[in-house]
């Protein structure tokens, strides 16, 4: 009796690890849930080592494990949950070198702990497949434009059009990761969470969706979502610039300077916390910087914008076929090891009467035989 009790306790303390190590961090001092979402969705990625894992290693994980052939209401057990997060893991050691490798038994009980408790709540001890998909594709490593082609494929016809009852249901699920970190209140899903996407209700390709997903501001009950990506991005960025208010030399992470107030920039654990002196309002508006140009790079940019010299911008994504193409049947093809994961996979294409150059894949990426 007493070991079995040991034995309990010792689940619970491994169930409970990540969220009393998350609220360590002190993340609910920030003031804007957008942030604090993201910081909290960014400490889980982090400590459960799935930032390390790519989209395209993700999508191999699903194909290994047979989970391309379920159907997405499929429910598996938390058993078989279980070998498919050890496989990732495993897989991912097989990759990193071995002065990087990472605890596997950890991670995996850190991650499938989470999973639990956010897509199972009741205790019913199966999760859909659906929910793993939409859950690891979101959280994993690899840029969010291919994160959102995979989302796609999952929710769209053979004719390429997204089915709206198949969105609704990814929000569903993707929003249970705020609500896990005690965000819901923001970020939880309503009924109304598909039309704030697609206010119009018509028929919504490819390249529509990603113009919606990756506008700025994209989605309300996603902003948390790049801006998870972002964080990504900045956490190693060096700004040489004074923080205005806790005078500290320089910054690391994003910057942000008033609109209003000369040259007063905040570092962002201070903009986070709401700090602000001297004539500064927390009611100004606050540009967002994620790198820094020196004082002679400013000008010189500004001298080649007047004469014409600066590329217009890009856009925010490639343009895709709108029409999927036909998928191949890979279920029977090893990919070479060296490969590592499916970017090697992806080829330039000829270039439009645009600056920038199509992405196609060799295989349709709507295939289920792949996903």
């Amino acid at each position: 009796m007493i070991e079995e009790s040991g034995n309990k306790r010792k689940t619970m303390a491994e169930k409970r690890q990540l969220f009393i190590e998350m609220r360590a961090q002190n993340f609910d001092v920030i003031r804007l849930s957008t942030y604090r979402t993201a910081c909290k969705l960014r400490f889980v990625q982090k400590r459960c080592n799935l930032h390390l894992v790519d989209i395209w290693n993700m999508i191999e994980a699903f194909r290994d494990n047979g989970l391309n052939t379920l159907d997405h209401s499929t429910e598996i057990s938390v058993s078989r949950l279980e070998t498919v997060i050890s496989s990732i893991y495993y897989q991912l050691n097989k990759r990193l070198p071995s002065t990087h490798q990472i605890s596997v038994e950890q991670s995996i009980s850190l991650l499938l702990n989470f999973m639990i408790a956010a897509y199972d709540s009741e205790g019913r001890g199966k999760l859909t497949v659906f929910s793993v998909k939409a859950m690891l594709a979101t959280m994993c490593g690899g840029k969010m434009l291919d994160k959102l082609r995979y989302v796609f494929s999952q929710m769209s016809d053979s004719n390429g059009l997204m089915i709206f009852s198949k969105f609704d249901q990814f929000l569903k699920e993707v929003l249970k990761l705020p609500t896990a970190v005690f965000e819901g209140p923001s970020f939880g899903y309503t009924e109304h969470s598909v039309r704030t996407c697609f206010p119009q209700q018509k028929k919504i390709m490819l390249n529509m969706f990603l113009d919606t997903m990756m506008a700025d501001p994209p989605p309300q009950c996603l902003v948390w979502l790049p801006l998870m990506h972002r964080l990504a991005h900045v956490e190693n960025v060096f700004h040489p610039v004074e923080c205005s208010y806790c005078r500290c030399e320089s910054m690391m992470g994003f910057r942000y300077r008033c609109q209003q107030c000369h040259n007063y920039q905040l570092c962002q654990n201070c903009f986070w916390r709401g700090h602000a002196s001297g004539p500064h309002s927390n009611q100004h508006q606050m540009k967002e910087h994620s790198s820094w140009k020196s004082p002679a790079k400013k000008l010189s940019h500004a001298i080649s914008k007047s004469l014409g010299c600066v590329p217009t911008r890009e856009p925010p994504h490639p343009v895709f076929p709108e029409q999927p193409e036909k998928p191949l049947d890979l279920a029977n093809i090893v990919f070479p090891s060296h490969l590592g994961h499916r970017r090697a996979q992806i080829i330039p294409s000829p270039v439009n009467s645009n600056s920038y150059c199509l992405l196609k894949f060799k295989f349709s990426i709507h295939s289920a035989d792949i996903y």
